[in-house]
């Protein structure tokens, strides 16, 4: 998100947040190979916006834990070098414990724990479209369902809404959406989402991008 947002919003009440810089250990973890984070579900290929060659593509990986949690890992990938890692662990009922991302291109790392003791409604990046499937009852009976996004330590409230097989995610705040473009992620059979438009987590040029994304499931998504 952009940088404008560290002049107009503080930092959120997240529990256990923190960020630290690109250490030799969080290099090593962003190298690992992308196997060692579960079964592969999904392949993202990431267009930027207006452009007709991709630049990234992005995995996600899940591993489901013998206690009913599930991590989820998201890795992005310029070349065959991964350049951001997202992992997300949930309880069993889908609600965040833990979130860590290790984004190369930034140099940053940013964790996140003790998300358990706060709202339901909390979301990054590996668990939004899994939010947007769990509400799509409420979304086709045409209600608006709001969440709050983590993003890189700061919270930002956005609201869900469904245009006919397409889900929109909008900011709340007015200053938010001057910056964020809102987000679509279109459904296909069985409700999977098979098209993205809108931010993406690697950076183009040294810059924050919004793209298209397609997805060829290997999987059916969880």
């Amino acid at each position: 998100m952009k940088r404008l947002y560290s002049f107009l919003f503080a930092i959120g009440g997240m529990v256990g947040c923190g960020h630290a810089s690109l250490k030799p250990v969080h290099a090593a973890r962003l190298a690992t190979p992308a196997a060692s984070h579960g079964e592969l579900i999904y392949i993202g290929t990431v267009t930027p916006e207006g452009g007709t060659a991709p630049a990234f593509r992005y995995e996600r990986r899940i591993v489901e834990r013998a206690n009913g949690e599930r991590v989820s890992t998201h890795i992005t990938f310029a070349d065959n070098t991964p350049v951001v890692l997202q992992q997300a662990t949930q309880d069993e009922s889908g609600r965040l414990i833990a979130f860590e991302e290790v984004h190369g291109q930034r140099g940053e790392v940013h964790h996140v724990e003790g998300a358990e003791r706060r709202d339901a409604n909390i979301v990054v990046g590996p668990t939004l479209f899994q939010f947007a499937r769990t509400h799509l009852r409420e979304l086709r009976a045409g209600q608006a369902v709001p969440l709050v996004f983590l993003d890189r330590g700061s919270e930002y409230g956005f609201e869900l809404t469904l245009h006919g097989d397409t889900v929109r995610m909008r900011a709340t705040s007015f200053f938010v959406a001057l910056a964020i473009s809102p987000i679509e992620f279109r459904l296909g059979p069985d409700d999977q989402i098979v098209a993205y438009r809108g931010r993406v987590p690697p950076l183009q040029q040294g810059h924050e991008f919004d793209a298209e994304v397609t997805y060829v499931y290997l999987a059916p998504f969880r």
